[in-house]
């Protein structure tokens, strides 16, 4: 009994310890989340949701897994001709994606969790720490609430929001107005629609050192590699993506910007790697700086579309040195991938200015370092490893090509698009869209909603019809 006393009392006393790890950079500067405020330690639902919502400033302890799974409903909605859940798609819950078209198949009873339609409410000045690596939350995910600010999400997993639905809940989404966030050494899985999303009205904020894992059974691109991955597409977003693992995904890893409003985004150090689809998607009025990125069998680093923007640059060249005080980094895109192709135009970088990583690795040590560190399970080893590292590839030295650093045997799964057509997984109509509407051979394009079209494989087709 006296040894299980002091067994809790060590415990709790590790609880209680537990402090944000690093300080917040990039356009997350800022963030002190609850600062030096108490800790807490929630240890039911209702407790934790309790603790989050308010604007209180607090640091919230994750010492567990809180699962709020369990209750079901029923809803209509439609299934893919193209993509069938059947065949390792997804459902569409409701009617957002369910305009009537060729390729979509009402569904009058869609059995869904009924938690990951309301996410948990993340208020004001917060500190969300998972612990040990213990910290998950399941079936629900985070929502930072509209004009909420200074909020850190560090160490956490969160998993199984309704992975088979669309529509079934997003894992983290800033409501918008959102500044000082910064979400660091999280993981994110088996989620029905988006990893991250910032909605119309925008957010400041750093993304760093989190591991978006694809892996799944209900993929709505039947290719097991999650496509709903990140989505910034708000009024004058400003966000830095630094160190993050992306693996198995098939698209929006990430998503910046859509016509009509202006944002500004920084990735750098980010590692991509066995993705059947496409990483970066970006659209008019994206200012985005892509530097020192490795991608390893990623079928589509940039989409055709981002390739058009001016302002979505791969090569800045010599134009980091004024703005951001050192040289730019080359991307590193292995043989087994596709071309990583943006625009020349940087006069936008004074944007980042003092809020980019000022010493990023070398883009020689980027996979093996974030492989190793992003996550829940990295944010022990963060406290060791020394947070930017400084580069060691001089501006002069740079070529004008992406680099190739990694040789491999195994080859794309998806192939190379015929002249004129859009990739497998690409975007080719919707509203607003001005890229290829045809795709390459082999696939069709398929309408998903008035905004959105995309190439999807014949061969899904025909295994339909197989099946019935």
């Amino acid at each position: 009994m006296r040894f299980q006393l002091i067994t809790l009392l060590a415990a709790a006393t590790s609880a209680s310890a537990q402090k944000v790890v690093g300080t917040a950079y990039g356009f997350g500067v800022g963030a002190t989340g609850g600062g030096s405020a108490a800790a807490v330690t929630p240890t039911t639902n209702d407790e934790l949701a309790k603790f989050l919502s308010d604007d209180v400033a607090r640091t919230i302890l994750i010492t567990k897994q809180f699962d709020f799974t369990g209750k079901t409903a029923t809803g209509a909605g439609c299934d893919r001709n193209s993509c069938s859940q059947k065949n390792g798609g997804q459902f569409y819950l409701g009617d957002l994606s369910c305009a009537p078209s060729a390729d979509n198949r009402a569904i009058s009873s869609i059995t869904y969790d009924t938690a990951g339609t309301t996410a948990l409410q993340v208020g004001s000045n917060k500190s969300i720490l998972g612990v040990g690596g213990k910290g998950v939350v399941k079936g629900k995910g985070l929502s930072i609430k509209k004009n909420a600010q200074n909020v850190i999400i560090q160490g956490i997993h969160i998993t199984t929001v309704n992975p088979g639905v669309v529509w079934g809940g997003d894992a983290l989404d800033m409501q918008g107005g959102n500044s000082k966030i910064w979400v660091d050494h999280c993981k994110f899985s088996l989620i029905g629609r988006m990893f991250v999303v910032s909605h119309y009205d925008g957010a400041s904020a750093t993304l760093s050192n989190n591991e978006f894992d694809g892996v799944t059974t209900t993929s709505a691109t039947c290719n097991g590699n999650h496509y709903w991955g990140l989505m910034m597409i708000g009024k004058n977003e400003k966000f830095t993506m630094d160190k993050n693992y992306f693996h198995q995904m098939s698209g929006r890893a990430p998503k910046f910007g859509q016509t009509g409003v202006s944002g500004t985004f920084h990735a750098v150090n980010n590692f991509f790697e066995n993705m059947e689809g496409h990483a970066f998607d970006a659209y008019d009025g994206a200012n985005a700086l892509i530097e020192g990125n490795v991608f390893k069998r990623v079928s589509q680093p940039s989409t055709d579309v981002a390739a058009k923007v001016a302002t979505f640059v791969v090569n800045a060249g010599s134009a980091c040195s004024s703005a951001l005080g050192r040289s730019c980094l080359d991307n590193s895109v292995d043989s087994t991938s596709g071309k990583l192709v943006g625009g020349s135009t940087t006069s936008f970088l004074s944007t980042i200015g003092k809020n980019a990583v000022s010493k990023p690795l070398a883009v020689t040590a980027v996979a093996a370092h974030v492989k190793s560190n992003a996550g829940p399970a990295g944010l022990g080893a963060a406290v060791a490893v020394k947070q930017d590292a400084p580069a060691t590839i001089p501006a002069a030295t740079k070529p004008t090509q992406p680099t190739t650093t990694t040789k491999s045997a195994a080859k794309p799964t998806v192939p190379a698009a015929s002249a004129g057509g859009a990739k497998l997984y690409s975007q080719c109509g919707g509203q607003g869209y001005t890229g290829p509407t045809k795709c390459e051979a082999g696939s069709s394009c398929i309408v998903s909603n008035a905004w959105y079209s995309q190439c999807l494989s014949n061969s899904s087709k025909f295994r339909r019809a197989l099946s019935m």
